[in-house]
């Protein structure tokens, strides 16, 4: 009696065959609204005082400045998921920088922010003097 299963071919060898390329399509054959189509947006750089505290949006009013004794400056300062929870170093004085980066922690104890920047990779990472 005859077997009626098809017989399996060998596999092929792919040694020495060239990979196809694959090329991403353009942004002008994308459709519009399509989730590939992209704006160019200008990294921002740093460094940058980052929210690493569980609230969904930390603000820091002028008066909280004020009722630290330390000079409000350009506040009002706002973290949340719009800027990333972070924002530019440069936003902040000295005293203002001292505060965020020592002295505001976390009631488990941790800091609720950290001072981080680009690398040459263009990773986000935490900055540390040393």
């Amino acid at each position: 009696m005859a077997d009626s299963a098809p017989a399996k071919a060998a596999p092929k060898s792919t040694e020495g065959a060239e990979t196809p390329k694959v090329t991403p399509p353009s942004e002008a054959s994308l459709p519009p609204g399509s989730a590939r189509r992209r704006s160019d947006k200008k990294q921002r750089t740093g460094p940058f005082v980052k929210y690493v505290g569980s609230a969904s949006e930390r603000t820091i009013q002028p008066h909280d400045w004020v009722s630290l004794t330390i000079d409000p400056g350009s506040a009002p300062h706002t973290w949340n998921l719009k800027n990333d929870f972070i924002l530019e170093s440069g936003e902040f004085n000295d005293e203002q920088l001292d505060y965020l980066l020592i002295d505001d922690t976390q009631p488990s104890g941790g800091h609720s922010f950290l001072e981080v920047d680009y690398d040459d990779d263009g990773n986000l990472v935490q900055v540390v003097e040393e």
